[in-house]
């Protein structure tokens, strides 16, 4: 797999494959696209399929090899239309089940109107994948694919499953330690958010995490309710961002804590309002859990997590106050509008995955739906009443 991310890749990069890369775990060379042929068509699936069972990997086409080793980087005559990664695209999304969450394509000039092309496929946390037309399932080795085997699917679909339970217990066990005050900081009263966000990434022993760049980078991770980092600092468990201009040990409104191991953890307190401080408004805390989830989740990719991420939202420390089902009117007292009294200490919400990044905090919404449509169910609501009969969401997110 070449060490750049598919934009950075250079001309200079697959000429120093020639000679010195071997198709194997991570890489391998095609002489040109797959035709219409059907074995064509599964030869590419399987290629595609191996990769996103296994660890990832780069397809280099317009490139020879022999005896896998890259020879030659022919290139090919690709039109200026993007007719050949629609139809790329379109035998990946006809063929794989389920779909691939993410791949990338990259046209290379090599000289002479001639381009080499460069596809991308991550790892994939929703498989394993299998490519329909044959219904077999593909690894991929030293030696290049293979069909996995029974074991290995029973693997394959275990992960999954133990993805899934590390994940509620880990946030269980997160919550826990934020409601006995065993937080990074100490926060103050009235009504707390806790929003993780976590890569799956985060429970595979063998990825890593650019921790030091987050550090460089603090404002990517900004408290909830705010644009920056007002502090920060390198603790044991990884960076810590805080929303207060006084530092740790003064009590803090909000914190993140972003981990050594990718998973995010965004807190903030204070959050009821009203004359006894009690209150809280759904149309706000939607909006946070909105915005705030997709900003974590880019900041994330940005240092190298891919999706899926998991979107896990709690309410600590709200038993006995009002949730308001929409806005305050100006004018109005609170008390008298549609409302629901909580009777619990805390609320854990249906998780919601990223399978891949949102483009924008409206696409995050849709997204967050069944998040959103579970907090509103504890302000009395059957569903979020901010989204149309198309699923967008209405309410204003500026």
């Amino acid at each position: 797999m070449i060490p750049k991310s598919v934009g950075q890749i250079e001309l200079g990069d697959l000429k120093a494959l020639i000679g010195n890369a071997r198709e194997g775990k991570t890489i391998e060379f095609k002489q040109q696209l797959p035709a219409r042929s059907e074995q064509e068509k599964v030869q590419f699936l399987k290629t595609a399929a191996s990769f996103a069972n296994t660890s990832g990997g780069d397809l280099i086409i317009g490139m020879t090899a022999e005896g896998g080793l890259a020879k030659q980087l022919t290139g090919l005559p690709l039109p200026e239309s993007d007719e050949y990664r629609l139809r790329l695209e379109q035998i990946l999304a006809s063929s794989l089940e389920p779909r691939l969450p993410r791949y990338e394509f990259k046209p290379i000039a090599c000289g002479d109107g001639l381009y080499a092309l460069v596809m991308r496929v991550p790892r994939s946390w929703l498989g394993p994948h299998r490519v329909t037309n044959n219904n077999k399932f593909y690894g991929r080795n030293s030696a290049g694919s293979y069909e996995l085997d029974v074991q290995e699917l029973r693997s394959a679909f275990v992960q999954l499953d133990t993805i899934a339970e590390r994940m509620r217990g880990f946030r269980i066990d997160r919550v826990a330690k934020i409601a006995a005050g065993d937080a990074p900081v100490t926060l103050l009263d009235g009504g707390i958010l806790v929003l993780h966000v976590v890569p799956f990434s985060t429970f595979d022993a063998g990825s890593a995490f650019a921790l030091d760049e987050a550090v460089r980078e603090p404002d990517r991770f900004p408290p909830l309710l705010d644009s920056r980092a007002r502090q920060y600092q390198t603790t044991f468990d990884g960076l810590l961002t805080t929303s207060n201009l006084d530092a740790p040990p003064k009590p803090q409104r909000a914190y993140v804590q972003v981990m050594r191991s990718g998973a995010v953890e965004a807190v903030a307190s204070s959050l009821a309002q009203g004359r006894e401080g009690n209150i809280l408004i759904l149309p706000k805390l939607q909006a946070m859990i909105i915005h705030y989830s997709r900003l974590y989740a880019a900041g994330l990719h940005a240092l190298g997590a891919e999706p899926p991420m998991a979107i896990l939202g709690s309410l600590l420390g709200v038993q006995g106050m009002t949730l308001l089902q929409d806005f305050i009117p100006q004018g109005a007292i609170p008390e008298d509008l549609p409302s629901a009294k909580l009777d619990r200490s805390q609320y854990s919400l249906v998780e919601t995955i990223f399978e891949a990044l949102p483009l924008s905090d409206k696409d995050a919404a849709k997204r967050l739906k069944g998040t959103l449509d579970h907090l509103a169910n504890a302000a009395g609501l059957a569903s979020s009443p901010y989204f149309d009969a198309a699923g967008n969401y209405t309410a204003n997110l500026d």
